[in-house]
């Protein structure tokens, strides 16, 4: 049984992973054909606006803006569609917290609710069970690129005269029976973040399906501006959200590659998600038939710290790092927040114990070659077997 290299041994991994983000010569190409061209804000490019056309052809939605990043994308839609004052929007309690902020940007009030044990997406039964007559609105956030159950959160939010908006800032590519992520909903909002399946290092993309909504999120992110009418003319308040021509010239090429890229993550992690199933403890995060392919932000995995000799979450992660796993790291619970600690904490179980018991790995894994991919679960296997001595560690630390 060969040691663990937390415990002093040889990484199973001497080779790094993919590095992220990735780029070549058609980034190096738009950026400077957009400096030479002089046209650097969208009022007088349109590199931006065609990166938007394209990727909201490629999520399957009409309509695509633009914007600065992916939190300025839910804001805008939450002040398209009029959510203000007085008014509830229902978030998971697994997301990042700008899900939960931009909620409050427009004055409305932001109810967690708990998720699903398996995919860490919004519990639609849960989001049933909070709605009120202040309800305007669910968030729905396809957590690490795994779709939350669209069929019955559509249902809810028809049924009971609600806005669905889709926080996909990980779910690029992700799609629902044949029907992409982001096309389902009012609004879906992706986000071009540095750590994103496609970046800009910062950037944001919101699509939706209706004009009316898109004006209105067009107005609300061009400064209140009226389509049509003079430059200095404002009909509403609104925000400067535009996203740079730079940004959307870096995009254009990040999208062209992102399909093969999307294929190797989803062949790569269903392969995964297979080898891990076979170790005592490891949970692999299920793939719905209903889910056609998963954008893979990140590889989430369920781990029983009971079937590892109690070796702690923490000290199960230390140990994949050292042998060369790139990481990343749960969402704490929105309720665990500073932010909502006045508020009394929300009854969200599930979300509570999710953030104490799953492994997060960074996407740029998935592009290895597949004998890498699978160097996952040999590093997992190398723990389990080592579980004995890293839980004697663990306890002197």
């Amino acid at each position: 049984m060969a040691d663990l290299a937390i415990l002093g041994g040889q990484p199973l991994r001497s080779r790094p992973y993919p590095s992220w983000p990735m780029w070549d010569e058609s980034e190096r190409e738009n950026l400077i054909a957009t400096l030479e061209s002089g046209a650097w804000w969208s009022g007088d490019g349109d590199r931006a606006q065609r990166f938007a056309d394209d990727f909201a052809a490629f999520q399957g939605a009409r309509h695509g803006l633009p914007m600065t990043n992916g939190t300025h994308t839910l804001e805008a839609a939450f002040a398209a569609l009029g959510v203000g004052a007085g008014d509830e929007v229902l978030v998971p309690a697994i997301t990042f917290v700008a899900s939960a902020t931009a909620i409050m940007s427009v004055g409305a009030e932001p109810v967690i609710v708990d998720v699903d044990a398996d995919t860490l997406c919004i519990d639609a039964v849960a989001a049933e069970a909070a709605v009120t007559p202040n309800t305007k609105a669910i968030v729905a956030v396809h957590c690490g690129g795994c779709v939350a159950d669209l069929d019955a959160l559509t249902e809810l939010c028809a049924r009971r005269s609600l806005h669905l908006v889709e926080d996909c800032a990980h779910a690029h590519g992700s799609s629902w029976r044949g029907q992409g992520v982001g096309s389902w909903g009012a609004f879906g909002s992706f986000s071009m973040q540095g750590s994103k399946l496609m970046t800009a290092g910062e950037g944001g993309v919101l699509l939706t399906n209706q004009p009316e909504l898109e004006n209105a999120a067009w107005e609300f992110h061009n400064c209140g501006r009226e389509r049509g009418k003079w430059f200095y003319h404002h009909r509403t308040a609104g925000s400067n959200m535009r996203m740079t021509e730079w940004q959307g010239a870096v995009l254009q090429a990040q999208l062209a590659r992102f399909p093969e890229q999307h294929r190797i993550r989803n062949a790569n992690a269903v392969v995964l998600n297979e080898a891990l199933a076979e170790i005592p403890g490891i949970r692999p995060q299920p793939r719905d038939e209903r889910m056609d392919l998963n954008g893979n932000y990140c590889f989430i995995f369920h781990y029983d710290a009971g079937e590892f000799a109690g070796v702690p979450l923490r000290e199960f992660e230390a140990a994949l790092e050292a042998e060369g796993i790139p990481m990343g790291v749960s969402y704490p619970s929105l309720g665990d927040l500073e932010l909502f600690a006045g508020d009394g904490r929300p009854a969200v179980p599930v979300a509570v114990n999710a953030a104490a018991t799953t492994v997060w790995l960074e996407h740029r894994m998935l592009l290895a070659r597949r004998e890498s991919v699978l160097d996952v679960a040999r590093v997992v296997e190398k723990v389990h077997q080592n579980a004995a001595r890293l839980a004697a560690r663990s306890a002197t630390v």
